[in-house]
């Protein structure tokens, strides 16, 4: 007999790459569980990545969170029994998408967060969009349910990263001056603020980073949230 896994709902399109990355991850992740041809159950509405742009820029977090609830609701609607916010600034609505749409948010901080805790760090640098660095729905998360003392680069790095996240990693071709503006930022954070791991919690940065820049411990959200979630699927502890 074989096992049924729950029904996701992902909101994606931030971006459309990256929510191609979630489903690719969290489909691996339940066949090599369940084994044969065994695949996950998942609803996916891919939003237009520029209208959640101009959300953030604009600093509307009231409309992109009605078009998350207003999503999670057609999701609901449609068969799912959880939903997921693919980018992290997203993560802003989560609350009021739970509320508003009576599904549990499988949240991403909280995938990372567990597994930096597994790994017994405490002092974590955080890249991120400027509202993941700097309002606390995400730091006072990482914070306040884990504990984490939570550093972020400078202002004058957090005030250019949306440009550089929204504006540029989305090229197909990364100017390599943006890639060094980011590389900077990560390794101020080691030498000067004494981090001892790091989260890249802006999906996006997967792009720039390979193990030639990476110099302590770092953990890339996108993955972790995929397997948390592939977990769920599997109704297994995530």
């Amino acid at each position: 007999m074989t096992k049924a896994t729950r029904v996701v709902g992902l909101i994606g399109g931030m971006s459309w790459k990256t929510t191609a990355l979630y489903y690719e991850a969290i489909n691996k992740q339940v066949a090599a569980k369940l084994g044969g041809i065994h695949s996950a159950n998942i609803l996916i509405r891919s939003l237009d990545y520029a209208k959640i742009s101009d959300f953030i820029a604009m600093k509307n977090y009231e409309g992109m969170t009605d078009l998350f609830c207003k999503t999670g609701k057609e999701l609901k609607s449609a068969g799912a029994q959880a939903l997921v916010l693919c980018a992290n600034v997203a993560h802003k609505s989560a609350g009021d998408l739970e509320r508003q749409s009576g599904l549990p948010v499988l949240h991403i901080a909280d995938f990372t967060a567990r597994e930096i805790v597994k790994q017994s760090y405490k002092r974590v640098g955080l890249l991120a969009t400027r509202a993941v660095m700097e309002d606390d729905f995400y730091k006072g998360r990482l914070k306040g349910r884990f504990g984490l003392d939570v550093v972020v680069p400078d202002h004058e790095f957090r005030v250019q990263a949306d440009r550089l996240i929204f504006d540029e990693l989305s090229k197909d071709k990364v100017d390599p001056e943006v890639v060094s503006i980011i590389h900077s930022a990560y390794q101020q954070l080691v030498r000067e603020k004494d981090v001892e791991c790091m989260i890249l919690g802006c999906t996006e940065f997967r792009l720039v980073f390979t193990p030639e820049n990476i110099t302590v411990p770092t953990f890339e959200t996108t993955a972790l949230h995929a397997k948390g979630v592939a977990d769920w699927l599997l109704d297994e502890k995530a």
